[in-house]
């Protein structure tokens, strides 16, 4: 089976370490644009470079390989920082993540597309627009700790390997 998945919010917690980083700093909220572009671009490398993990993860990334192509679609660029891809990559490559190939700049019909050119078999992505999107295209998907109708959802990556594992 070949199987793609999401970076931020699936696979690391990105929005709990953005809010550490908000409180640290004494930030309520970024209140429009320009101030979620100067926080992130302050402080996204250095986000990147502490991100912690969801529960299981590392290792059920490893079982689900043995059996399994891995991919990591995500729509992280280099946008707030020329560094963020190679801190990414650093990143996977650290943590000895098995994916077979990484793609950048995949944004929701992006991610969509991209999973058909690689006959991805399933999804697993925490934004229901993005698995809405590979849904169309007739791709199975795995909606990571949200809700929406019509979308199989799973809570942790103890339900993802279940589900795989059937």
């Amino acid at each position: 089976m070949r199987i793609a998945i999401d970076f931020d919010d699936t696979i690391v917690r990105t929005s709990d370490k953005v809010k550490e980083y908000l409180n640290k700093y004494n930030i309520k909220e970024l209140n429009n644009f320009d101030e979620k572009y100067e926080f992130y671009k302050k402080h996204i490398d250095d986000i990147t470079k502490n991100l912690d993990f969801f529960d299981d993860v590392v290792d059920v990334l490893n079982k689900l390989n043995v059996n399994n192509e891995l991919y990591l679609i995500t729509a992280r660029s280099n946008y707030y920082s020329n560094n963020l891809k190679d801190l990414t990559t650093k990143f996977i490559k650290d943590n000895k993540l098995p994916f077979k190939e990484v793609y950048f700049e995949c944004f929701e019909v992006g991610k969509a597309i991209k999973c058909e050119e690689l006959k991805i078999d399933l999804f697993i992505d925490d934004y229901y627009v993005n698995c809405l999107e590979v849904s169309k295209k007739g791709i199975d998907t795995l909606l990571f700790k949200n809700e929406y109708d019509n979308l199989k959802t799973v809570n942790s990556w103890q339900d993802i390997l279940k589900y795989v594992e059937g």
